[in-house]
């Protein structure tokens, strides 16, 4: 018996001994990648970051219930610094004193599909009790109802409709395009105004690519899509791959075309010089650019801390990268997370940045 024990014994030590030496090489990697991290300034759940000039002055908006703005250099990726986030939108004349659902912008107007909440006693749920489009001519200060959404508070399931509003978020405003959805009914937006559009029928994304700009579908009834293009990269002011999402595939088209799969929903996408960043359900990956656009294989490893900070325990909601001519290492980029389950940290779920000037694989921290 006692030789039976002394055998298990030492079958788990060389058990232990091969798995710490096997993963201890990623455990310390991470290790080296922690940072003291800040407080972070915008919290709550983001699911919008887009581009939007204003008196000639370019801006980052995001949603997180409130629009929430910060003065942005489109071409120095190092002008960018932490914090500076103001909110732009609250109660009082004017303005929405309503939950921002999301926004989306063009080149002269901001929009939002804001909301108010209805709270079901009787189910134990709280629904929308009215959304609808607003729209802002100067920055956020003042809305007007573009468009009123049906919306009944009382049922529950698929009861309501799901709206999407979304825009081609180009760093180049004169391609900037805003357009919602609406129960399979396209409309774009311009001027602060609605117009039914056949070509954003059923469509959750869209992307300005070789001049003109094409659609993604929304991959199920509950879940939209994400789309972005290579705009920038080579010396082209229009992108001339678009990248777009169809639940946890990659699909990319224009010069080149070809799909892959990534294992989990894609929530968000996002170009630099040398990858394109994949936010999922289950944290943040990323492949590597092939010189034609194309897509190539998927790089493990982060020369930052982006997989550290974006593990499979969140969801990363939202991208954005400031200069996709620059490579990840020396971009300033944005995202936006949220909780995959209840284990994660709650102050995790807010506005996260990488700037290129903080020094080491710590780039990115709490904005």
């Amino acid at each position: 018996m006692k030789l039976l024990e002394k055998f298990f014994f030492s079958f788990a030590l060389i058990c232990a001994a091969f798995f710490l030496g096997g993963c201890q090489d990623v455990i310390f990697a991470n290790i080296r990648k922690e940072v003291k991290l800040n407080d972070g300034t915008v919290s709550g759940s983001i699911r919008a970051l887009i581009r939007f000039e204003d008196g000639g002055q370019e801006y980052i908006y995001l949603a997180n219930g409130k629009a929430v703005y910060r003065k942005a250099s489109p071409k120095d990726v190092n002008e960018h610094k932490e914090g500076g986030w103001e909110k732009v939108c609250s109660g009082g004349s004017g303005g929405l004193g309503k939950y921002v659902v999301t926004l989306a912008a063009d080149a002269t107007h901001l929009y939002a599909l804001a909301a108010t909440w209805d709270e079901n006693t009787n189910k134990g749920q709280n629904r929308w009790y009215t959304r609808a489009i607003y729209a802002s001519g100067d920055g956020g200060l003042n809305w007007s109802v573009v468009h009123n959404i049906p919306t009944s508070p009382t049922g529950t399931g698929s009861d309501n409709s799901e709206v999407y509003l979304f825009c081609t978020n180009t760093i180049e405003k004169d391609n900037r395009t805003a357009y919602f959805n609406y129960d399979g009914t396209g409309y774009k937006l311009s001027s602060g105004s609605a117009t039914s559009s056949d070509d954003a029928k059923g469509a959750a994304s869209c992307a300005y690519v070789d001049g003109e700009v094409k659609f993604a579908p929304a991959s199920s009834t509950y879940y939209g899509s994400t789309s972005c293009t290579n705009e920038g990269i080579g010396g082209d002011a229009d992108g001339k791959v678009r990248y777009w999402s169809n639940g946890s595939t990659l699909h990319w088209d224009g010069d080149v075309s070809g799909n892959k799969s990534v294992g989990s929903r894609i929530y968000s996408l996002a170009v630099t010089k040398d990858y394109i960043l994949v936010g999922t359900e289950s944290g943040i990956e990323h492949y590597r650019l092939n010189s034609d656009g194309s897509v190539g294989g998927r790089d493990e490893n982060f020369a930052t801390n982006a997989d550290a900070i974006m593990s499979g325990g969140y969801e990363v909601n939202a991208l954005l990268v400031v200069d996709p001519s620059k490579l990840e290492t020396e971009n300033t980029i944005y995202a936006a997370i949220d909780f995959e389950g209840r284990s994660q940290q709650f102050d995790h779920v807010c506005i996260w940045a990488c700037y290129p000037w903080r020094a080491g694989s710590g780039k990115w921290n709490r904005d």
